[in-house]
C-alpha cells in the first residue's frame, strides 16, 4: 500500500522539484500556512451575504452549499455565518445548539473572491509557485470545507485540478487511490467502503498543508465528529478548455454588463469543443470580431483582461472594490512595491490594472508612467504632489466615464479608484 509523503519544512524550491504533479506530500506544523480563521470569517460572511441575496436573471448563485446529513435544506439563510457569530467558533456553537448530533457541511466554491484579507494572503503565497512553474491559464479555484460531515458530499471522485488542502481547525482525513478503484461508468462514488483496501490516507491538523496532483481520486473524510475547517485551492493544470479562452475573449466590456457575462453563450459543448459548422450567432460574432479586431476598444479591452490576469495573481475574480472616498491634497498615500500597478498602452491610451481590476486613462506617457512609478516604489507621497505634473484645467463628470483623461481631476479620479481597488493605501491606515 502506497504512503504518503511527510515534510517538516515547507521549501518552494524543493516541492516543485519532487512533488508537483508527481505524488502527494503533507508538510506538518510548518508554519507556512497562509490562512487565519479571521481571514476565512470574513470570506465566509461574505460569500453567504452574496448567496441570500436575490439571484440577478442572468444566474443563480452556486457559490454556497450546505447539507444536513448529505441532505440539503430548503432555505439557506438560517445555516449560514453571520455577523453576530463573530468568528468560526460562534458559528459552530450556534450550529450546535439547533443540529444537535446531526453532521453538516459547509462548502463555499471562489471563497477568494469574497474577502480581501484571505485573497491578498493566498496571492502572495502562491506568487513564489508561478516564479517556478508560471501563472495558471484560466486561474485558481479556492473552496472552503466546515463542518463535521463524515465524508465530502460527493464521495471519491477525480478533479482536474493539482490541489493544496491547508488544515486551519479540527482534524480531517484524506483518502486517496492512485488510480480509479471502481470499474462502473461512474464518475464520483458515494459508497467506496469495499475499496479501502487499495486506498491510502493522509490525517491533517491545525497548521498543516496537504497537496496531491491531479491524477489521484480522493475523498475527505472526518477524523472525529469535532468540527473541522480547510481551505482547498486547486489549479488547473489538465484539460485546459478552449471555452475559457474563448468567453473571456468573447465577454462584454466591464461597464457594460456583468463580469464574465459571454456575448454568444451555449454554443461550446461540455469539453469545450465547437461543432464542425459554426451555429449563426457564433458566425456573426467572429465577423464581428474579425471586422472590429483593430478597433481600439477591442484593443484595450484585451489588453485589460491579460493585465487583470497578471495583477489578481492566478485568482480571479477577485474581491469587489472598496466604496470610493475623495482624496484630497493633503492626503498621503503608499503602493505595495510587491505587487505593482500593471501599465501598457492600448489603442485608447493606457490601461492600468492593479489586484485584478483594470481602469483606463488617456494622454501623456511620461507623466502618467511617473506618477505610477512613484507609487509602485510604496514611498509616502502627498496626493498634492503627484498631481502637480498634470495640467489642471478640464473636470471629470461626477460619474466615472473611461478613458480618464491626463489631467488633475482625472488624475485625482484615478487614484480614487485605484484606492478602491486596495492598490494604494492611506498612510496610517
Amino acid at each position: 500500500m502506497a504512503r504518503i509523503d511527510l515534510q517538516r519544512r515547507f521549501d518552494w524550491d524543493t516541492f516543485v522539484t519532487r512533488y508537483w504533479n508527481r505524488r502527494p506530500v503533507l508538510y506538518q506544523a510548518t508554519g507556512a500556512n497562509p490562512f487565519t480563521g479571521a481571514d476565512v470569517f470574513d470570506a465566509a460572511l461574505g460569500a453567504s451575504r452574496g448567496a441570500m441575496a436575490p439571484p440577478t436573471a442572468l444566474e443563480a448563485r452556486t457559490d454556497v452549499q450546505f447539507t444536513i446529513d448529505q441532505g440539503q435544506p430548503v432555505t439557506l439563510a438560517p445555516w449560514l455565518p453571520r455577523d453576530t457569530d463573530g468568528a468560526l467558533d460562534g458559528y459552530d456553537a450556534r450550529l450546535a445548539d439547533t443540529l444537535g448530533s446531526r453532521r453538516y457541511a459547509l462548502i463555499i466554491s471562489l471563497l477568494h473572491s469574497h474577502g480581501f484579507g484571505l485573497w491578498s494572503a493566498e496571492r502572495a503565497f502562491f506568487s513564489q509557485l508561478w516564479r517556478r512553474v508560471g501563472l495558471p491559464l484560466s486561474g485558481g479555484i479556492t473552496t472552503l470545507f466546515h463542518g463535521n460531515y463524515e465524508h465530502s458530499p460527493v464521495g471519491v471522485h477525480l478533479d482536474r485540478f493539482t490541489t493544496f488542502l491547508f488544515a486551519l481547525r479540527g482534524r480531517k482525513r484524506m483518502r486517496f487511490w492512485a488510480k480509479r478503484p471502481w470499474s462502473m461508468p461512474v464518475t464520483t462514488l458515494a459508497d467506496y467502503a469495499p475499496y479501502l483496501e487499495t486506498s491510502f490516507t493522509a490525517e491533517v491538523g491545525p497548521g498543516d498543508i496537504l497537496y496531491w496532483p491531479a491524477s489521484y481520486y480522493h475523498v475527505g473524510e472526518s477524523a472525529s465528529r469535532d468540527v473541522a475547517t480547510s481551505v482547498n485551492v486547486g489549479i488547473p493544470v489538465t484539460g485546459h478548455q478552449a471555452r475559457y479562452d474563448v468567453e473571456d475573449l468573447l465577454s462584454v466590456s466591464p461597464g457594460d454588463a456583468p463580469r464574465g457575462r459571454a456575448l454568444v453563450p451555449g454554443v461550446l459543448d461540455g469539453d469545450g469543443v465547437l461543432p464542425r459548422e459554426l451555429p449563426a450567432a457564433l458566425q456573426q460574432a467572429a465577423n464581428t470580431l474579425r471586422e472590429n479586431s483593430r478597433d481600439s476598444r477591442t484593443q484595450a479591452h484585451l489588453r485589460a483582461l491579460w493585465l487583470n490576469r497578471r495583477s489578481a495573481g492566478g485568482f480571479e475574480p477577485p474581491p469587489p472594490p472598496a466604496r470610493r472616498r475623495p482624496l484630497q491634497d493633503t492626503a498621503i498615500l503608499h503602493g505595495n512595491k510587491h505587487f505593482p500597478i500593471l501599465v501598457e498602452k492600448t489603442g485608447t491610451g493606457w490601461c492600468c490594472s492593479a489586484n485584478g481590476n483594470a481602469l483606463h486613462v488617456s494622454g501623456l506617457r511620461q507623466p502618467v508612467n511617473k506618477l505610477i512609478a512613484t507609487l509602485n516604489t510604496a514611498r509616502a507621497v502627498a496626493v498634492g504632489e503627484l498631481l502637480r505634473p498634470f495640467p489642471s484645467r478640464g473636470a471629470v463628470p461626477p460619474r466615472v466615464v473611461e478613458p480618464l483623461p491626463a489631467t488633475r481631476a482625472g488624475m485625482r479620479r484615478m487614484l480614487e479608484i485605484l484606492l478602491t481597488f486596495r492598490a494604494i493605501h492611506l498612510t496610517g491606515r
